[in-house]
């Protein structure tokens, strides 16, 4: 059926509802009319349809909806055989890569160091002289051979010497 075409509502007569809106509107109408909702029944084939409950067994006979559950098999040899299958354990595909070959590819495997890739690791030294500063900085120098004479205020409530 189409989406856009109007059906009349089973509760209330005046009602044009569009087929795409009837489930809201049952639901709705439903609650409204409380005295006409105990004489209807639903089918149990298709909630969209509200008959009386008196009609409900001979509409369960007709229902057009009723079909698409009672349709027999093509061909009555394939229902037989399937009719019960005993269900078969699931069996993975075999597996396409082998980490133990990839790793013995690699010349010295990585160290393990969590969320850290392999150029965040330092570059390996293989010289005994000491390190070199990184490049644009100077060698520290110790804060004594920098220091002069101290200078700088007194603090509150003593008194500077020579003054």
């Amino acid at each position: 059926m189409e989406p856009d075409a109007l059906v009349q509502c089973p509760y209330d007569r005046n009602h044009q509802v569009r087929v795409s809106r009837l489930p809201y509107h049952l639901v709705r109408c439903q609650q409204n009319n409380p005295q006409v909702s105990r004489t209807l029944a639903t089918c149990p084939f298709n909630a969209r349809h509200r008959v009386p409950r008196g009609h409900l067994r001979s509409h369960v006979t007709s229902c057009p909806d009723k079909l698409l559950l009672e349709l027999p098999p093509a061909d009555p040899e394939d229902a037989a055989r399937t009719a019960w299958e005993p269900p078969r354990a699931w069996q993975p595909p075999p597996c396409r890569e082998d980490w133990d070959a990839e790793l013995s590819e690699l010349e010295e495997p990585p160290p393990f160091i969590l969320h850290v890739t392999k150029r965040d690791l330092p570059a390996p030294c293989y010289s005994s002289d000491p390190a070199a500063p990184p490049e644009g900085r100077s060698p520290r120098k110790s804060r004594a051979a920098t220091a002069g004479p101290r200078t700088g205020t007194a603090r509150p409530g003593t008194v500077a010497a020579g003054g």
